[in-house]
């Protein structure tokens, strides 16, 4: 839009909001999504969802009253509103006759470090943690780990034990753009949610070109040709059974919508969904490109805000600027991250990234 008088602008910082004033003489677009209007509650489209299974049965349809059951969901890096899908989705399973000492729930942390007792609280519900066993993975644990097998571009996928030893997993998570996987969600629950630390390192280097340059199929909503998700969709045929339940989160953090069945087929479904309400075209490259991750949890590191600046530089011209406003209330996220920058130019990056790759290295 065109600003005839100064624009109030307001973003998301952390669990807040930034103010500011907009010079009256700036053209102004605003990029984003329109907001849903909902008139159904949260557990409502929860149900609708399960209605309406994708490439398998209903999950009451699918478990057995004899089976052990691995609830595996993300941790405090993703918001996918678990406090209003598990309840549900729990007490479906106690209609299977299945008892609660039968289920785990395990939080599929990647390489992120632990959480407290009370922020598992707050994603879960303090009944839930309560009620169930709930357990988060370790990615430097190799004691809790097993190898399951290796893809055909030589990843070794070490998994959680508990997820080798379970009858059935349930996936529970949220979909969204990924900057370099595509999309998360879906798989990636397991790579690198439960696998070990060198399994996650080694899908995470396929980010890197041979010449040490970010790899050109590794981008937002990019599935083929994409090294990782290409990765990480290889290793699925290593996993036990599993059901698939993944929220669709509205710019307010609502559940809107949701996919729910096969891993694979679902999650695509879900992908496609997210393409097509979230993807915004721009025309034409920004001069100033002000741009807040959304708040909490994204802007909780910058290893997780920086995904919002990788987005405002697609539309951000070169020479041009972007103010990039990020709470990070935990810091960097990652302390391998800083000596990066400590590297004289980008030749001496590239042969490092080759040589010495470690996590988020390519961030």
């Amino acid at each position: 839009m065109t600003a005839e008088a100064e624009a109030s602008l307001h973003l998301r910082y952390g669990s807040g909001v930034q103010h500011a004033e907009a010079p009256r003489h700036w053209k102004l677009r605003t990029l984003g999504t329109v907001p849903h209007e909902e008139g159904r509650s949260e557990r409502s489209v929860v149900m609708d969802v399960l209605s309406a299974p994708i490439g398998a049965k209903k999950l009451q349809e699918t478990v057995r009253p004899d089976e052990n059951i691995l609830v595996l969901v993300p941790d405090k890096t993703r918001r996918c509103r678990m406090d209003v899908v598990l309840p549900v989705l729990l007490d479906l399973l106690a209609g299977c006759g299945i008892p609660d000492s039968a289920i785990t729930i395990l939080f599929a942390m990647g390489t992120h470090p632990p959480q407290t007792p009370e922020e598992r609280a707050a994603l879960l519900g303090e009944e839930v943690c309560a009620r169930y066993r709930v357990l988060e993975h370790d990615a430097r644990d190799t004691g809790t780990q097993l190898h399951v097998g290796t893809t055909a571009a030589g990843t070794d996928i070490r998994l959680n034990r508990l997820v080798c030893e379970t009858d059935r997993v349930i996936a529970v998570g949220t979909i969204v753009h990924h900057y370099f996987a595509g999309f998360g969600g879906g798989a990636k629950l397991f790579v690198p949610g439960v696998a070990s630390h060198e399994t996650a390192v080694a899908n995470h280097r396929r980010t890197i070109t041979s010449d040490g340059r970010f790899h050109p199929g590794c981008s937002d909503g990019a599935i083929d040709g994409n090294p990782v998700i290409g990765d990480i969709m290889d290793a699925v045929r290593f996993l036990p059974p599993t059901w698939y339940f993944a929220t669709l989160l509205d710019t307010e953090g609502k559940i809107v919508d949701g996919v729910c069945g096969d891993l694979v087929a679902a999650h695509a479904e879900g992908c496609r969904r997210v393409d097509a309400r979230y993807r915004v075209d721009v025309h034409r490259a920004a001069d100033i490109m002000i741009v807040s991750t959304g708040g909490y949890p994204k802007d909780i590191n910058f290893i997780q805000a920086h995904k919002s600046l990788h987005h405002a530089a697609y539309v951000t011209r070169p020479g041009g600027s972007i103010i990039f406003l990020a709470e990070c209330r935990e810091g960097i996220g990652n302390d391998t991250f800083l000596p990066w920058f400590d590297l004289p130019d980008g030749e001496a990056l590239r042969e490092a990234l080759l040589r010495h790759y470690t996590m988020n290295a390519h961030t």
